[in-house]
């Protein structure tokens, strides 16, 4: 390697090549300084480009640096096409006025005041804007290949939403065409699907398997439907509960009898965390022979009753740490509770199994690494590299019942490599930032450098 230093290769443990596969044909806005002018522009330029009563399909929006869009703003681009602005967070979105009329016609029977949409009904506009199997299945490759580049060489896909997305899948992997292993969880929306279903949930020995599903109990702070106890203190109230317990549990009946063997909730905000904390203590016993594994998504607020929860009854801590905006740019919103987000140090020294995932914001486990070992400001919230790194590799593999195959560098075990320009493990903190992967290795060939 030429004096190069070798990891092994990551493993993202919350990200979605599916979802995000999407950004590959519709308008990516994300990581542009521009804001709202730079996005007017290129919505328009699509718009004159593409037949009326289209759909035009955009990702990024950002709130924090946009300003105040409106409905009236898109009308203004376009009253021929259906424009669908889709929050950064991915848990809400706006809609012009042709938007909502053609989600109309197909049924929904939407109410859609000023165009806003979140949570719930982000998601019906989610599916009801897919694109079709073949569109996934040109389009997941090429994600993947962004995954690649990143170190990554294997992914847990935590939201496949529609069927389509499980076509492209099945049909990829039959086709030996998945570049990297996926484990996914599935939208709990296609567990009602049985019959088709248990099709692709048959033994596979590809790169393509379903493990669980993943409950959403809330939403996100950048859309202030994370639910949280304390009001938020920008005044935006405390956030959205999307499913109570009696729900959850009918979800996790359906997940065991269709032997899905892992639960991955959704949790961002405490107060989503605490009923997270309370449906766990509650079903592990009564599902302990159908459910093996249960992990918790984000889990950015915990406190130490939720933290021993987890300790105490075998849960899996799934969490960001390049979500550094939520505990950086977020002051205004949460006040003092801006320091309950990423307690990394308390979960381990509960000896609670931390993965660490992009959710890919952005892709790529860099930043995550800086803000863990460097970056967070409290000693709760910092843990060290060797920590960061088995997050990132050798636990991620473990919870997904890999890790006798992958996230190590030893006899036995796939040749999976991250090669790095910057010794990780001796890099000063101000520099991690810095550090680059110059190659990455799957399965003993190298498939990016």
């Amino acid at each position: 390697m030429r004096g190069r230093w070798v990891l092994p290769g990551f493993e993202d443990a919350h990200t979605h090549p599916a979802g995000r596969a999407r950004t590959l044909s519709e308008l990516d806005l994300r990581g542009g300084n521009g804001g709202w002018e730079e996005a007017k522009i290129r919505i328009d330029h699509q718009a004159r480009a593409a037949p009326e009563n289209r759909w035009i399909v955009c990702h990024g929006w950002n709130q924090s640096t946009w300003g105040n869009i409106k409905q009236e703003d898109l009308d203004r681009v376009s009253l021929d096409h259906g424009i669908f602005l889709i929050n950064i967070s991915y848990h809400g979105g706006l809609l012009n006025k042709k938007g909502g009329a053609l989600l109309k016609e197909i049924g929904s029977g939407w109410e859609i005041a000023d165009g806003l949409v979140t949570e719930e009904s982000f998601d019906r506009a989610i599916v009801a804007t897919a694109p079709d199997a073949a569109s996934y299945a040109a389009s997941i490759p090429l994600y993947q290949q962004k995954l690649i580049a990143c170190g990554i060489v294997a992914a847990h896909d935590m939201n496949v939403t529609t069927m389509q997305q499980m076509e492209a899948y099945a049909e990829l992997d039959a086709k030996n065409l998945l570049p990297i292993p996926v484990t996914a969880y599935l939208n709990p929306r296609l567990l009602k699907n049985t019959s088709r279903l248990k099709e692709f949930l048959k033994p596979r020995r590809g790169n393509f398997r379903v493990m669980g599903v993943k409950i959403f109990l809330d939403g996100a702070i950048g859309t202030s439907t994370a639910a949280v106890n304390r009001p938020y203190a920008d005044g935006t109230g405390r956030g959205v509960l999307r499913m109570d317990r009696e729900a959850c549990a009918e979800v996790i009946k359906q997940a065991a009898a269709l032997g899905l063997p892992h639960i991955a909730i959704h949790c961002i905000g405490d107060r989503a965390i605490d009923l997270a904390a309370t449906i766990f203590r509650r079903l592990r016993k009564e599902y302990a022979r159908d459910i093996s594994l249960w992990r918790f998504e984000h889990f950015e607020m915990p406190d130490t009753d939720a933290i021993n929860a987890l300790a105490e009854n075998g849960g899996i801590a799934s969490m960001q740490p390049n979500f550094s905006w939520d505990a950086e740019n977020y002051h205004r919103r949460m006040g003092e509770d801006i320091k309950k987000i990423n307690p990394f140090r308390s979960i381990l020294n509960a000896r609670v199994p931390l993965v660490f995932g992009s959710d890919d914001m952005p892709s790529g486990p860099i930043q995550g690494l800086a803000w863990a070992v460097a970056k967070a400001p409290l000693p709760e919230q910092r843990i060290s590299m060797e920590e960061a790194l088995r997050a990132y590799a050798a636990t991620p593999a473990e919870v997904v019942g890999m890790g006798h195959r992958r996230g190590k560098i030893a006899p036995g075990y796939e040749a999976n490599f991250a090669v790095m320009k910057n010794n990780l493990l001796a890099v000063p903190p101000s520099k991690i930032s810095d550090a680059l992967v110059t190659e990455t290795w799957v399965r003993g060939r190298k498939v990016f450098g």
